[in-house]
């Protein structure tokens, strides 16, 4: 009888230990250890918790899930919506200049941009947009997007890949130009001469890889910045099949909002 009432009295003992035991928050690492204990803080920023008397931090890009009082929370579903960063689109508009060197006519023309982007995997977006690029002439580019973002976190840098084609929207502002008028005679090769004409523009390709970074401000805004290189193709024709072709490198610097 006394055997069992000690036996009795240590349950009520215990069984306290082990339900606080089982209510203790767990935080799984992608390196497959587990970490038990009172979590702190869990956001985009930081993950805190107190286990045994120690103080464990990680970053949210290394934690896989997180667990309030056993009950297991995806990562995803936690971590991320938050601040509205794991859905499945996004729109940017964003303004900048394109770096010529000290042979453009213009060194550095204004450009203005808007697009909307889609996920297709995970951090990776593609999307179409629209802009207004002021260089001798005023052009739109049209183009698609293709966007790898390296985290799902309010702040993360990102690659970022543009082409498309540099539609125009006035006539060029050149009214002399060279024209070259081939010869029969194997003597005169040709003559080149000056016309007076406007020249009308066709357009051209454009192609700009860059990278940056962005960072949420709230739930749904943000904002980002980048840099990288543009080239782009203006081609030109003007009387008697006269064609002109010019080719422009520059460095693109942009800044710009996201929101969703």
């Amino acid at each position: 009888m006394k055997k069992n009432l000690i036996l009795v009295i240590a349950l009520f003992l215990l069984l306290p230990a082990f339900g606080q035991k089982s209510k203790k928050d767990v935080v799984y690492l992608k390196t497959g250890a587990v970490i038990r204990g009172q979590l702190l803080t869990c956001d985009l920023a930081t993950v805190k918790i107190n286990s045994d008397g120690n103080l464990w931090v990680f970053n949210p890009s290394e934690v896989d899930s997180v667990s309030w009082n056993s009950k297991k929370v995806s990562r995803s579903s936690k971590l991320t919506d938050e601040f509205g960063l794991a859905k499945d689109y996004f729109f940017d508009t964003s303004m900048g200049v394109l770096v010529g060197n000290s042979g453009n006519a213009q060194k550095a023309p204004f450009s203005f941009m808007a697009s909307a982007n889609f996920k297709v995997f995970d951090k990776l977006y593609v999307g179409a947009g629209l802009g207004a690029d002021f260089l001798t002439e005023t052009y739109m580019p049209a183009f698609a997007q293709v966007q790898y973002k390296f985290r799902n976190t309010r702040f993360t840098p990102f690659v970022n890949l543009q082409f498309g084609y540099m539609v125009p929207l006035e006539d060029s502002n050149n009214q002399n130009y060279n024209n070259y008028y081939p010869s029969y005679s194997n003597y005169y090769p040709g003559v080149q001469t000056q016309t007076n004409g406007k020249l009308r523009t066709e357009g051209g390709i454009m192609i700009n890889p860059s990278v940056g970074f962005q960072r949420f401000t709230s739930e749904n805004f943000g904002w980002f910045f980048s840099f990288g290189y543009r080239f782009h193709q203006l081609n030109y024709s003007g009387d008697n099949s006269y064609k002109l072709e010019e080719n422009y490198s520059r460095l693109s610097l942009k800044i710009g909002v996201i929101f969703n």
